[in-house]
């Protein structure tokens, strides 16, 4: 029997497959991932415009199928929006599909939260724009982020990317580990963790590592989503591949806590 405990609705933002199989491999027993995606292909301001409409189309048809929530994965749309308009257009959808919603960058900063984080490094393959704008989302929820610049390879940057979308399907999770240690060690001031933004790239696997071998916390924003949605489905899970987060049993604050 299928979604015995949950049928949760998964909007990705391009067709590639690693986010789908972060939720995939990490899914309860009982859960069912239904899979859809908005099908970015630039990292364009143009591109992330059209983004909205796009998701509430989807979210009306994962309502259709029987979902019990839907999650919109994809931060850099809303990036350039900001908090407001992202806690606001989560709750219109919300209401008109009558199902609990969970939008792409709140969770991270709900996240960080919960974890007692006041001071973070953030890790990203974006530009200067979409780095600001990280900082900016972080300080409503009393964080403070330190930019470790966007990870870059030569010739390889798009739009607002400082790698696009094709060519971070050739980043290992080494790579990641090396640009986040490197990063790390090189940073004014101690942090109390490290925040990996970005779906794109294969991080998941050095997240204990870094962990371990930099004795501080990692937050991956897979893996905060994934906490926050099975959270609002009051399902537990526990996982030991994605950091201390879902490792150390962390809950959300109360509703309405997070930012001001």
């Amino acid at each position: 029997m299928f979604a015995w405990r949950a049928r949760l609705g998964l909007i990705q933002p391009t067709h590639r497959g690693k986010g789908f199989a972060f939720w995939y491999r990490h899914a309860p027993d009982g859960v069912e991932i239904v899979p859809t995606f908005i099908g970015f292909r630039r990292s364009d301001r143009e591109t992330f415009g059209s983004a909205f409409e796009r998701a509430e189309e989807i979210a009306d048809n994962l309502k259709e199928v029987g979902c019990n929530l839907v999650v919109i994965s994809g931060t850099p749309p809303f990036l350039l929006k900001g908090l407001d308009f992202e806690r606001e257009w989560g709750q219109r959808l919300s209401e008109r599909i009558g199902l609990p919603v969970v939008t792409p960058m709140e969770p991270h900063g709900i996240a960080l939260q919960a974890m007692g984080v006041r001071r973070v490094a953030v890790a990203t393959y974006y530009g200067d724009e979409l780095n600001q704008a990280i900082v900016t989302y972080l300080a409503r929820f009393g964080i403070e982020g330190e930019l470790m610049g966007g990870f870059g390879l030569p010739g390889q940057s798009q739009g607002l990317y400082t790698t696009s979308l094709q060519a971070l399907d050739d980043v290992s999770w080494i790579q990641v580990y090396r640009y986040c240690k490197r990063g790390f060690q090189q940073l004014s001031a101690p942090v109390d963790a490290i925040y990996i933004n970005g779906g794109g790239w294969d991080a998941a696997p050095a997240i204990n590592l870094l962990e371990d071998d930099l004795k501080t916390k990692v937050v991956f924003a897979l893996a905060a989503e994934m906490w926050l949605a099975y959270a609002k489905l009051s399902i537990r899970i526990r996982l030991d591949d994605c950091g201390s987060l879902l490792r150390d049993g962390y809950e959300p604050r109360a509703a309405g806590a997070a930012g001001s």
